[in-house]
């Protein structure tokens, strides 16, 4: 195997990990957790400081082991029940018992959320403080959702890695920066099999969580139900009926994993559920499966890496529906072309798609990027190409990839500060 397979390889398996709850508020369960870990002792106690994007967008959606939403209970269920060792699994550990204590704790006044909306730094940002009865824990996180750089209890230094918080937001020097499509194909088609086989976890865990809607488990909101009602066996509105599924389970907070990638569980069940779908109308075998699940993966990654790791743009419809579009092209027989063909008439579709905060209704955002994705892998297959160097487009899709991502991060930067502070205010309006 040659070094830059590996390289991907390792990538793959660091991205890819399961995930339980939304990874915005258990994020904040982690750092919490982190931070009361440092000390011990009895929370009393709970500061923390968020960056605007965690702490506008992830007020209303579910929290695993509590109907209640909110980032103070997130906070509260950390500090009090969270096993830090398990990252974005924090929550497992979760009983009803310790689920009506942190209610109590969270509506007590002693747990407060302070949101950076002034900062114009763009990026996940975390600093916790909690107070037990055995003294003052704190805990910073930054960049993705477990990266811990600093823990300290009672002025005792236990975790120093230094950061600059700006600089770290930055993935320009990740591995995955210099990674193209051709690698990615490169990945998916020569890699062994068996190499490959840890994906049968996100087609089994991605699979279960989407069926609790339709199993009736889930309440969710009834987009998928609705899909699925009127489906009548055709491919495409299959396969997004699965994707809205899982994540109305997701974001109604049902105590069951999600295989993420990058960090987020809704961008992993995209890049996932529509394929497994898909596969299941074609009949395709499981390796055609898996190597199409490692493509939509790793591009998924790839144009996470260039959007941000916490982007003003919507990662579950602009990266994870390159992944489709990849995965999909794959899965109908397409060669390196077609899927550049593919990627390309998709941007064309998502591109500058917002992030307007995790809910229930981030479904119908999933669902509309899958189908939106899958048509375009067929026209590609069909050799229907987006004309190059028209609007965003460019002369290939690694440069469209990258005119996107830079868009992304400096050309939107102070619109998504505007819909922060918005959605800040409407918040506390309706409080």
């Amino acid at each position: 195997m040659s070094e830059s397979l590996n390289v991907l390889h390792r990538i793959l398996k660091k991205e890819v990990t399961p995930a339980l709850g939304c990874t915005g508020p258990t994020a904040v369960s982690y750092v919490a957790a982190e931070a009361a870990a440092a000390v011990g002792g009895k929370p009393q106690k709970i500061a923390v400081k968020v960056d605007r994007h965690i702490g506008t967008k992830n007020s209303d959606v579910g929290i695993p082991g509590t109907p209640v939403v909110g980032l103070k209970m997130a906070a509260a269920l950390g500090a009090l029940a969270g096993d830090a060792a398990a990252g974005l699994e924090v929550l497992h550990n979760v009983t009803p018992e310790s689920e009506r204590e942190a209610l109590a704790f969270s509506q007590s006044g002693n747990v407060t959320v302070d949101v950076d909306l002034e900062t114009d730094i763009l990026g996940l940002f975390m600093d916790c403080t909690v107070t037990t009865d055995k003294g003052v824990g704190r805990a910073v996180v930054v960049k993705t959702h477990t990266n811990l750089v600093y823990r300290e209890a009672n002025g005792q230094v236990q975790v120093n890695i230094p950061y600059d918080r700006r600089a770290s937001m930055s993935e320009a020097h990740d591995e995955m920066a210099s990674f193209r499509m051709a690698d990615f194909y490169r990945y998916a088609t020569e890699m062994p099999l068996e190499e490959l086989l840890f994906l049968r976890e996100a087609v089994t865990m991605n699979k279960t969580l989407a069926k609790t809607i339709f199993d009736r488990k889930a309440k969710g909101a009834g987009f998928a139900l609705s899909m699925m009602g009127r489906a009548d066996g055709n491919l495409i509105r299959k396969a997004k009926a699965l994707t809205a599924a899982g994540s109305e389970a997701r974001m109604e907070g049902f105590s069951l994993p999600a295989m993420s990638c990058a960090t987020s569980g809704n961008v992993g069940l995209t890049a996932s559920l529509p394929l497994i779908s898909m596969a299941e109308d074609l009949g395709s075998s499981e390796e055609q499966l898996l190597r199409a699940l490692a493509l939509s993966f790793l591009t998924t990654i790839c144009v996470k890496n260039r959007i941000g790791r916490v982007s003003s743009m919507c990662a579950c419809v602009t990266a994870a529906s390159q992944g489709i579009a990849a995965g999909a092209s794959l899965l109908l027989g397409g060669d390196l072309d077609c899927i550049n063909r593919a990627v390309n008439n998709t941007v064309v579709n998502i591109f500058g798609v917002v992030c307007d905060g995790a809910r229930l209704a981030c479904a119908l955002k999933l669902s509309s990027a899958a189908g939106v994705a899958i048509e375009c892998a067929m026209m590609a297959k069909d050799g229907v190409m987006t004309p190059a160097n028209e609007g965003i487009v460019a002369g290939n899709a690694d440069q469209t990839l990258d005119f996107m991502g830079d868009f992304a991060q400096h050309g939107m930067a102070g619109s998504d500060l505007a819909l922060c502070k918005a959605l800040y205010k409407k918040q506390n309006e309706r409080c």
